[in-house]
């Protein structure tokens, strides 16, 4: 049963992957892939896409080669002098004066003074009632010096938006004063606070601007995941009241007049907020996408040293200066996306730089677009390409698709700071590829097993043809004579013959066989073409051969019998060259016809000469079937040697050179120290397969050699 159960799920499974020819479930995937492409802020890939894009920022951090920022820091060393925070608002404003005395172009303190001094009179009246109430309140609070000092340059507090009304939280009095909107619903989609954290309204009247310094709103998360400030609130709403941030007032307070804010916006929100004629891109709710630079310490001095009078007052002339906390317990610690941790002044340092520059990263609702169409335009891709693929090229076509999708994010960001997501578009399609890949795997896998089948077919097939090839080879071979047995005890004369085909049978042969008493007939042939149909040719050219020879007294005339014969039936328009001699065994007398064939060679004396075909060598039998074959006549001597031999020896190539009659004759003469003369037609095919040095044999190799040594003495 539960086998059932699995194969029945198995063919659903099977069934699903193939509909549509394999097509309509990746289909199907691409487009929930779409879907949770255009709803990724709420998947799990939101995180890998932040992660995506701060690795970025890591390879390409922003430029930080200017410095118009100075941070006045109030780090360790300066409360080991001055005591632990909060100091006296008298120092404070000493501290103020010393950096406005160098004219910077704004300063921007990085700290809210939401209570009174405790050591300003009312609040010793109240924590010391025995001390006179009256002369106290005319003497001069540290708040009221703190006050003058602002009063005294481009000063810009800090303003703290909530999201609830807290105890001590009001609105500030310092809105920006002048905002140009060109569509008013832009600020519907601005970051809004119903309240605020501000300083004593005795040092807001005195500051020429406050801004917000909230880097995350406590009901948006995605301002800043798990501890990591990727965006920065330019512009947001405090109880209906527009609010620069703490950096862009200094801006817009340095600039003066020329300080006009214009805020740009489309269709989703606001896309770009000026201030003067420095500019940024921001996210339609008013947020920027800081591109960060490496954390520099040169831009750092300790408020120790500045209210020592250690930097001269030019140090601050035309710069931007924050004053902020930077020592270990008092400093908010923000981790960027670079994985540095820093002090939050250092961001507001690095945002200036950032305003100047015009350099931020950009994000534009129509990128979603452009991520969505790259998806799309990818999953059909695959879909139309890899079932047609092997699984391999597959492979490579995703993996270039892969390394184009992340390679356009960097090549994005490097060109223009834009953030094009890459990663998510790969993960989203690996889905799709991974359903496209099972089910060209299934279809190899078939298409596998259908070969396998026909392997096993074709194997059988090969098998039976191979053992047919083996029993044509024993036939043909069997159709050879062998000289040693023929010819036994004979003293007249020795044959030795070697037969070597170039396939498992070829189309060469030899023959060798007393027509009587004393004449004894030798011939060689060789059949135009290789293999079986060489192979049948040559049985038919040998036996009637062999037959007209006997037949007729005239050897010339047997010949032109044997080309009648071969040229009657003759559908494959085959030929064969062949030299057939007769030898008067008793008297050396030699008698032989040539069609076509190449030249014994003589051995005579050591001397190995080809014997001469002139005036009756004719063309191959069946090329010319009325050609009138002669014979011509030669006298051997006692202990001549004649080798005859086929084409496969004579035109046996190394790839550059044949073998050639002069190395036969030269192989010919080498071997005759051998005392037999099957050993010297082996020395002559080991000579030719020397030469040849592995190659595959051109063609059948046949050598038939025939000694006559004469009639003996006593039978004379």
């Amino acid at each position: 049963m539960e086998h059932q159960i699995l194969s029945r799920l198995r063919s659903i499974l099977l069934a699903a992957l193939q509909a549509g020819r394999g097509r309509a479930l990746p289909l199907l995937f691409l487009v929930l892939a779409a879907l949770a492409l255009a709803n990724l802020e709420s998947t799990p890939l939101a995180s890998l896409r932040n992660a995506e894009f701060d690795r970025y920022q890591r390879q390409m951090p922003r430029d930080r080669m200017e410095e118009p920022v100075i941070v006045v820091g109030i780090d360790s060393q300066s409360l080991l002098k001055y005591g632990q925070w909060p100091w006296p608002r008298d120092v404070m404003a000493d501290l103020v004066r010393r950096v406005l005395a160098g004219q910077p172009h704004a300063l921007g303190i990085d700290i809210v003074f939401a209570e009174p001094d405790r050591f300003s009179p009312l609040v010793l009246a109240d924590r010391f009632p025995t001390l006179p109430r009256a002369e106290l309140k005319r003497l001069p609070g540290p708040d009221d010096k703190l006050a003058a000092a602002l009063a005294g340059g481009p000063t810009v507090l800090a303003v703290i938006g909530v999201a609830n009304d807290l105890p001590g939280s009001r609105q500030p009095h310092r809105p920006l004063p002048a905002l140009k909107l060109k569509d008013p619903t832009t600020l519907l989609a601005l970051s809004r606070f119903p309240s605020a954290i501000a300083s004593l309204p005795l040092l807001e009247r005195s500051a020429a601007g406050e801004g917000l310094i909230n880097a995350t709103l406590d009901d948006q998360q995605s301002t800043a995941e798990r501890g990591v400030l990727r965006r920065i609130p330019l512009l947001a709403l405090i109880d209906e009241q527009p609010f620069l941030s703490l950096t862009l007032e200094m801006l817009r307070v340095a600039l003066g007049e020329a300080g006009r804010v214009v805020v740009e916006s489309g269709a989703h929100g606001m896309e770009r907020i000026r201030v003067g004629d420095y500019s940024l891109p921001t996210q339609p709710n008013g947020e920027l996408l800081l591109h960060y630079g490496r954390s520099k310490a040169s831009y750092y001095l300790s408020a120790a040293d500045v209210l020592a009078g250690t930097y001269q007052p030019e140090t601050f002339k035309a710069r931007f200066v924050l004053i902020g906390f930077n020592s270990t317990g008092l400093q908010d610690s923000i981790v960027t996306p670079l994985g540095e941790r820093l002090p939050g002044v250092d961001i507001h340092a690095q945002i200036i730089e950032s305003m100047l520059a015009g350099e931020a990263l950009r994000r534009p609702p129509w990128m979603l677009q452009v991520e969505l169409a790259a998806l799309l335009a990818g999953g059909l891709l695959l879909i139309g390409a890899v079932p047609a693929m092997r699984p391999r090229y597959a492979s490579l076509i995703f993996a270039a698709l892969t390394l184009f999708l992340i390679g356009a994010g960097y090549a994005a960001f490097a060109s223009g700071d834009w953030l094009f997501d890459g990663l998510s578009i790969v993960l989203l399609l690996a889905p799709v590829f991974m359903i496209l890949l099972s089910v060209t795997l299934i279809a190899a896998d078939a298409r596998h097993r259908r070969a396998e089948a026909q392997l096993q077919l074709s194997r059988e097939a090969t098998a039976r043809m191979d053992g047919e090839l083996d029993a044509a080879r024993r036939i043909q071979v069997g159709l050879l004579p062998d000289p040693a047995r023929r010819f036994a005890g004979e003293t007249r004369f020795a044959i030795a013959a070697l037969l070597e085909p170039a396939r498992a049978i070829g189309g060469d042969y030899y023959d060798c066989f007393m027509l009587d008493e004393r004449r004894l007939c030798l011939a060689i042939g060789d059949v135009s073409g290789k293999g079986i149909p060489a192979s049948l040719f040559m049985a038919i050219a040998k036996t009637l051969a062999g037959t007209l020879t006997r037949r007729h007294q005239d050897l010339g005339q047997a010949v032109r019998d044997l080309q009648r014969e071969l040229s009657r039936e003759n559908p494959e328009y085959q030929f064969v060259t062949t030299f057939i001699a007769i030898l008067d065994a008793d008297s050396g007398q030699l008698e032989y016809v040539c069609a076509g064939h190449d030249a014994p060679l003589l051995l005579r004396g050591g001397a190995a000469l080809p014997i001469n075909i002139k005036g009756i060598g004719g063309p191959p039998l069946c090329a010319q079937s009325d050609y009138p074959f002669t014979s011509a006549h030669l006298q051997l001597e006692p202990g001549d040697l004649l080798c005859l031999f086929t084409d496969g020896v004579s035109e046996a190539s190394d790839g550059q050179r044949m073998f050639g009659t002069g190395r036969l004759a030269a192989a010919l003469q080498a071997a005759a120290g051998n005392a037999t003369l099957p050993a010297r037609a082996k020395a002559i095919r080991d000579a030719v397969r020397g030469f040849e040095a592995g190659r595959p044999p051109f063609d059948d190799l046949t050598v038939l050699l025939a000694g006559w040594y004469g009639r003996p003495p006593n039978e004379r």
